[in-house]
């Protein structure tokens, strides 16, 4: 099990990874749009979700990667989303249809978007619980899928998708319904146009920072605390979101701490990274970049440590959230 640190030893971590045998990433791409295209078919299918600088671009990231799947396979894709100019914009990148939340209430959105284009297929990417009511409505006009979220009664979600291979089944022993597991997994699609890594470090020249689209609980800043008087090259990945800009440039950064614009290639920089917990922690996976992972939240917490058992200490470990 991964241990928590107040101080990262880049020359502890780097003995450590010389000790250690290569493992080729267990997360498949192939299986996983199989998975997807097999459980969710290709007719009209609305992906809803909600992103913003709070909230974090991780739900928005999957689901384009998601839409991307379906879209290949044949299917008709509309993005239901709240209005954040970002997510608007990324959209309309992508080429990708979209309607905006213009109602007071979730429910409402969803009754209009069901009733304007008849979906055969509703995935729901929220922290958000729904009434069984409300559920069992719409049920009547398609199939209402959950992605990375159990609510109380959900038991009738015609699906609940867990996109992760931390996920603690035992918790819900009345549900049969549930999915997740390395095939399951989203990821920033732009990943799989890249080469993963094939071999350990042997020496660590360069850490890459990167604490997602947003950072909301400014978690960069801790890292960099963790590392004052690191005197290998840092390249901190800032996000599209990134909330806490001023801050940053306030900082008298030593020289070889340097500030980047996030890119999924600029992963690959690196020898080892520090991240938050999230979807970049798979990407990392899938990567095959050694990492050390935050959980700013007690869920996060628990994610860094059972998905550290998962890898059996091989490629991740934890920093405490704490520091």
């Amino acid at each position: 099990m991964a241990e928590a640190v107040r101080k990262i030893d880049i020359d502890e971590i780097e003995r450590r990874l010389s000790n250690l045998e290569f493992t080729p990433s267990p997360i498949n791409f192939e299986k996983i749009k199989q998975n997807y295209v097999s459980e969710i078919g290709t007719g009209r299918i609305i992906l809803k979700l909600k992103a913003s600088a709070d909230i974090g671009l991780g739900h928005l990231s999957r689901m384009i990667t998601l839409g991307w799947i379906l879209k290949e396979a044949g299917a008709e894709i509309l993005f239901a989303i709240n209005d954040f100019e970002y997510a608007k914009e990324k959209l309309k990148i992508e080429g990708f249809r979209f309607e905006v939340n213009r109602f007071d209430s979730d429910e409402v959105f969803v009754d209009f978007l069901i009733e304007k284009y008849n979906p055969d297929v509703l995935i729901v990417d929220e922290k958000k619980q729904y009434s069984l009511r409300d559920i069992k409505r719409w049920q009547q006009h398609a199939r209402f899928i959950s992605l990375d979220f159990i609510g109380e009664g959900y038991e009738i979600c015609d699906k609940i998708i867990m996109p992760n291979a931390h996920f603690e089944p035992e918790k819900y022993p009345t549900f049969n319904n549930i999915a997740w597991g390395w095939n399951w997994i989203l990821i920033n699609k732009e990943m799989f146009r890249l080469k993963p890594k094939s071999e350990l470090p042997t020496k660590i020249n360069k850490i890459i920072i990167t604490t997602g689209g947003s950072d909301p609980s400014g978690m960069l800043f801790n890292f960099l605390e963790l590392l004052k008087g690191c005197e290998r090259e840092v390249l901190i990945l800032v996000g599209d979101a990134f909330k806490h800009k001023e801050r940053l440039d306030s900082l008298n950064l030593p020289e070889n701490f340097k500030v980047s614009s996030y890119h999924p290639s600029k992963l690959l920089e690196g020898d080892i990274a520090l991240a938050t917990f999230g979807i970049t922690v798979y990407e990392l996976i899938y990567l095959n970049v050694p990492f050390m992972c935050v959980g700013h939240t007690e869920e996060n917490e628990r994610g860094c440590d059972l998905l550290s058992l998962k890898l059996n200490g091989v490629l991740s470990g934890k920093i405490s959230g704490n520091n």
